[in-house]
């Protein structure tokens, strides 16, 4: 069996994972451990670090797969035939059908552009893109403004909401920080942050 990873090698791999454009390279048995670490600490009750511990996992897996969807494109694009590195299996699947997916639909797009389609099909096909072309734009409207939240938090920081009272303290770039209500979402160097996180005065966002 496997050692469960720890709270701060979780949150090591979520930082590394959204500084780098490339998928970063994972153990093969990361998942496993993963999954150890939650089974763990569902037994012995830690909620909080459970909560805490999930929502930097989801971090992990979209952030990944957002690099995944991107080289689908750009590999059905080009036709190209490389798998990109560090994928683990289930993403290796998942990158397949994304190909798949994509080279499709730029086939369907070429026969619509050589004329290979009927003036019913145009009109059907327009009336489905519309539709379509709104969601996307709703969904790149979402994308840009988490992007642009995103690059709000400087490099060696990281946003937290207070769930109990912190009072004054002096942060690891020697800068003072609180004190903070509860409720609060403040921005904190990231070392300061998993303090609070393991004492239960904060969330990672």
């Amino acid at each position: 069996m496997v050692d469960a990873i720890t709270f701060s090698e979780l949150r090591k791999v979520q930082k590394e994972e959204s500084r780098s454009q490339q998928l970063t390279d994972l153990d093969d048995d990361f998942m496993l451990k993963v999954s150890d670490y939650f089974k763990q600490k569902e037994e012995i009750g830690e909620e909080r670090e459970y909560r805490n511990a999930e929502r930097v996992f989801e971090k992990i897996i979209s952030t990944r797969e957002d690099k995944i969807v991107r080289t689908a494109k750009i590999n059905a694009k080009s036709d190209g035939g490389s798998t990109p590195v560090n994928m683990l299996p289930f993403e290796n699947e998942l990158f397949r059908e994304l190909k798949t997916v994509f080279s499709d639909h730029r086939e369907r797009a070429e026969e619509r552009r050589g004329g290979d389609t009927d003036f019913d099909d145009v009109e059907n096909f327009e009336e489905q893109t519309t539709s379509e072309r709104q969601e996307d734009q709703e969904t790149e409207e979402e994308t840009s403004q988490k992007s642009e939240q995103a690059e709000e938090v400087e490099d060696g920081y990281t946003k937290v909401k207070i769930t109990s009272e912190v009072p004054e303290f002096m942060g690891t770039d020697l800068e003072s920080y609180g004190p903070y209500d509860e409720g609060e979402e403040v921005q904190i160097p990231e070392d300061n942050a998993e303090i609070l996180v393991n004492r239960g005065s904060a969330e990672m966002k």
